[in-house]
């Protein structure tokens, strides 16, 4: 079951893959940083089995060395469902 609390799952699986490090380098990574975190922990959020928490992103952010909004997946043109809170925000002049 994916989590819709866990939207940057496959984006750790992806950073992991491209360090060519293991589930068992990036946890001693994360806990190197203070952040608890087991294999299995990371197991269950690359697979969006587990929700994520805002201090797990701070983490992932610090640990792959990029900025928080890489983790996070690119908003698809064609899925209608999904709305951004950049989608929602309007300028201070122009409310309603």
């Amino acid at each position: 079951m994916q989590h819709k609390a866990n939207v940057i799952g496959q984006n750790v699986a992806k950073f992991r893959y491209q360090r060519n490090w293991t589930q068992e380098e990036l946890v001693a990574k994360l806990q190197l940083l203070g952040c608890y975190m087991t294999r299995d922990i990371l197991a269950n959020i690359e697979t969006q089995r587990r929700i994520v928490t805002d201090i797990h992103v701070r983490f992932f952010a610090e640990a792959f060395g990029v900025s928080i909004t890489e983790l996070y997946p690119v908003k698809r043109r064609d899925d209608t469902r999904t709305m951004w809170l950049a989608d929602q925000r309007q300028p201070r002049g122009n409310q309603a």
